[in-house]
């Protein structure tokens, strides 16, 4: 045994040392290559020959295998220096160029990438390998004249990818793959042929050109092309030559024209609507099956339309991607002038402005494709550029410093500016007749559900991520210089209570006290999270900075204490949608108290005046016999004072809460007209309960472990570019997070307020069924298939009993026009008379009754927004609560 055992460990180690002797393995390399030039000098055409193909591809196979042999060999490498020195590359190219075969061309790359990735000889510096690799790139991809599969085409783009990075590092390689030619005396590039708005110069750079043409696939050859050209855009800092070639080229207005290419592509009309054979149990809780899209929109949620929505918001976060890592003053703002004039006010500005509500769905398309568009951004210049325009702000940074920019980038863009010259001046699109808060605020007046959520969703937006544009132009209001707050503890305390026995009236107490805990740590993370709390947060003598990773100084300006005007339009339209509530689409309900909760978050809008009564008319009585009369000094007595809870006449009432007194005098009318209303609305409650546990356990659930795949990510230790989570998670739904207004699960019980004032004194259960954040309508989490199976069979029992023939009970509510009441019309009801009225006093009065705003919902669906509303009410009370302790906004003395 040990004789073969000796014998054969002999042959292997003879084998083994023949493999790695440098002559033999020339020897074979020479073999294979001349093997290869054989086969192909005989077969003449190549591409009819399949025998010769084969053959090809078993010699490229040798010679790759060879070439990554060596490279992991000490030297010498002889193998390497042959391919250097006979050009073997260029004969490689032109066998896979001829041979009209995809095997040939993948075993080609496969080559291609032995030799740069071997790192010697320095192919990477050869001015002959990089013209034969990018004709040979050239002739595949580039003609036409070959159609490769994606796979393939990945290949050659990650091979494009790893050049640039080399380039990136190495900034010595940049003229071989990129070469100038002379200019005249007035500084134009000579024999050039001009395209729209830059000089066509693919013959300088292919290898650039080859990438933007690549950047707007998804997948790997999308990721791969744009960090490739962001490699590129980033190298520019570093060589003079390629930053004004980038200005005077037409590589800006080629990336501006994709841009709106994708843009483009999206659908003008759509419908936001869910698929009612997959709604989430809050909306088949509702009447929202009822609701009717276009058929002539697409809807949000079709996989197609998903997939040109992903590959258009990663191209713009390419976008920003590429201004971060652009240091060159000149590109940047070359980017961005092409940015606004080609792609914001030659297409988005036309698209809104051509938006309309009657036709059934452009409307809806424009302010979500807006609110995406806002969502993903997260560059300054960008952000700035798009509500600056879109908003028609007045230029209040024109003063501000700006870095110079060079002749030949002033004068692209004039060049770029007159492009954009309309022939009429009566054509000429001008924001300042309509813009973005035109569109919101018919929209949120709309009659169309799908229009009115959409301008919620923007809306919130705007008010949550970019506070400091919305001020002036979306919601007016008034700047005040006293910083020490007015309102009282005592005051405070008083309205908390208001608010809290409000809530509880509506759906009862059962479980209030801990929603009410839950909501205090969703807040906390809201408002510390809010970009107007930096100011208020932070230390007196340290120095603001903007939490952006991005160096810019552009920016909204910088936003003071204000107060809310009364008669703001948006507040007004926020009031009309929330006097509604009842019959409001369960969607339109989630955005509207969204939009409310965000428009208090900013730590530097004073509540006085929309949500809490204006200190002015705060009303103490006077019995100072009760009044302690053992202080030791005034501070005491003053601390007193400030704990006393003042009143207030009915007509100083903030009109927040006025409106939810209205809603709430409209539950106690069914609830006095209704048997058991009240059992109904525990049953209610009870169902959204059932739905969390379910949600909650499965969430608790260990995924299952799937068997490894290949990782098709970039290498590691590369950097990606920024892709959006939702991107990431492939999620269809149009919300921001994965519930309807964002709470953040599973916080940490430090950040409760315990200093707060006047902390919840209710103790009880969990409160049953809160929707607003577990009841999302968003598909369920994916798990095992039989959790999904047991969700799918409770689920369907718990619509089966909530949606009774009893709770499918229409209910009328009747708004007289121009009234803030409204009437619920249950047994009071009664049908108008079929014949016209003689009388002259009861046919005005039923003309007048024409006027008046009527809806009517199941019973069913009012119940659904009952909780809603509730939980709604216990948010205003925790934003108060939130307020008061982390902004110092109540007096204690």
């Amino acid at each position: 045994m040990d004789f073969w055992t000796r014998l054969l460990g002999g042959s292997s180690q003879k084998k083994q040392a023949a493999a790695n002797n440098p002559q033999q393995r020339l020897a074979r390399f020479k073999e294979r290559y001349n093997n290869i030039l054989q086969v192909w000098h005989k077969a003449q055409p190549l591409a009819n020959d399949p025998e010769a193909i084969a053959r090809i591809r078993k010699g490229f196979q040798g010679l790759q295998a060879i070439l990554n042999d060596e490279s992991r060999s000490p030297a010498p490498h002889l193998c390497l220096s042959f391919a250097a020195s006979q050009q073997i590359y260029t004969a490689v190219s032109k066998i896979a160029a001829t041979a009209h075969d995809e095997g040939v061309v993948r075993d080609a790359v496969t080559v291609y990438n032995a030799l740069i990735d071997s790192e010697e000889e320095d192919f990477l510096e050869n001015d002959v390998f990089a013209a034969s690799l990018m004709n040979f790139i050239g002739r595949i991809v580039g003609s036409g004249s070959m159609a490769v599969g994606e796979d393939i085409e990945a290949d050659i783009v990650e091979l494009l990818f790893g050049i640039a990075a080399k380039i990136r590092l190495q900034s010595e390689i940049l003229p071989v793959w990129f070469t100038t030619h002379p200019a005249d005396a007035n500084g134009r590039l000579v024999n050039r042929k001009v395209d729209f708005a830059g000089v066509t110069q693919k013959e300088d750079f292919p290898l650039c050109y080859q990438l933007i043409d690549h950047v707007h696939h998804e997948g790997r050859i999308g990721d791969f092309a744009r960090t490739g050209l962001l490699y590129i855009f980033e190298s520019a800092s570093k060589s003079e030559g390629l930053e004004q070639w980038i200005v005077n080229s037409d590589l800006p207005t080629l990336m501006a024209s994709g841009l709106g290419a994708l843009y483009s592509q999206l659908s003008r009309k759509l419908s936001i609507l869910h698929p009612s054979n997959d709604l989430p149990l809050i909306l088949s809780l509702s009447d929202y099956g009822e609701m009717q899209s276009n058929h002539q929109a697409e809807s949000l949620f079709s996989p197609d339309f998903q997939i040109h929505l992903d590959t258009f918001l990663s191209y713009l976060t390419f976008w920003q991607d590429v201004l971060e890592h652009c240091r060159s003053i000149d590109v940047r703002h070359t980017l961005i002038d092409h940015f606004q004039i080609l792609f914001l006010q030659q297409l988005l500005y036309p698209s809104l402005l051509e938006s309309s509500d009657i036709d059934g769905g452009s409307s809806v398309a424009v302010l979500t494709y807006l609110r995406r568009i806002l969502d993903v951004l997260d560059h300054p210049e960008l952000v700035h550029m798009i509500l600056h325009y879109l908003l028609a702000l007045p230029d209040y940074a024109a003063t501000s410093p700006r870095a110079p920019r060079s002749p030949a980038a002033v004068k692209r863009r004039q060049s770029l500016m007159l492009l954009n010259v309309p022939e009429k001046e009566d054509d000429r699109m001008n924001p300042s007749l309509f813009n973005l808060v035109d569109l919101i605020l018919s929209s949120t007046q709309s009659r169309n559900p799908q229009t009115v959520i959409a301008a919620l969703k923007l809306t919130t937006v705007i008010l949550g991520k970019n506070h400091g544009y919305a001020l002036g132009s979306l919601i007016k209001v008034v700047d005040i210089h006293h910083k020490e707050p007015h309102r009282t503890v005592g005051a405070l305390n008083a309205e908390m209570e208001t608010y809290l026995n409000l809530a509880i009236g509506l759906a009862g107490e059962t479980g209030v006290d801990e929603a009410y805990e839950s909501l205090l740590k969703d807040k906390l993370s809201m408002l510390e999270n809010h970009p107007c709390s930096l100011k208020s947060l932070a230390l007196p003598n340290s120095p603001l900075q903007s939490p952006s990773f991005f160096d810019s100084e552009t920016g909204p300006r910088e936003v003071g204490p204000h107060y809310l005007i009364p008669e703001d339009p948006l507040f007004k339209a926020l009031l009309d949608l929330l006097l509604r509530f009842l019959t409001n689409d369960v969607e339109t309900n989630l955005g509207l108290t969204e939009a409310i909760v965000n428009l208090g978050a900013c730590s530097q809008l004073r509540l006085e005046g929309w949500l809490s009564v204006d200190p002015s008319n705060y009303y103490f009585a006077d019995n100072k016999d009760e009044e302690p009369q053992d202080f030791s000094n005034e501070s005491f007595r003053d601390m007193y004072r400030a704990s006393r809870q003042p009143t207030w006449n009915s007509s100083a009432t903030s009109p927040l809460l006025a409106c939810l007194q209205s809603l709430q005098a409209q539950v106690e009318a069914l609830r006095a007209d209704i048997k058991d209303f009240d059992e109904h609305l525990a049953n209610r409650k009870q169902a959204f309960h059932i739905h969390e546990e379910i949600n909650e356990a499965i969430k608790s659930t260990p995924p299952q472990i799937k068997p490894s795949r290949p990782s098709t990510e970039l290498p590691a230790g590369m950097w990606t570019p920024q892709v959006p989570k939702y991107l990431l998670d492939n999620s269809a739904s149009p919300s921001r997070t994965q519930s309807p207004r964002g709470r953040k699960e599973g916080l940490d019980h430090r950040h409760t307020p315990t200093s707060s004032p006047a902390p919840s004194k209710l103790g009880g259960q969990t409160l049953v069924g809160s929707p607003s954040r577990g009841m999302s309508p968003l598909p369920a989490p994916r798990a095992a298939n039989h959790q999904t199976t047991l969700m799918a069979d409770v689920f369907s029992n718990l619509a089966e009993v909530a949606n009774s023939e009893f709770l499918k009970r229409r209910i009328r509510f009747r708004r007289p026009a121009d009234s803030q009441i409204v009437e619920v019309m249950l047994s009071k009801y009664q049908p108008p008379p079929k014949d016209p009225p003689d009388d002259p006093a009861a046919q005005a009065e039923a003309e007048a009754r024409e006027k008046d705003d009527i809806r009517e919902a199941s019973l069913g669906h009012i119940l659904t927004n009952v909780v809603i509303l509730q939980e709604f009410v216990l948010e205003i009370v925790a934003l108060m609560q939130v307020r008061a302790s982390l902004f110092s906004e109540v007096r204690f003395a």
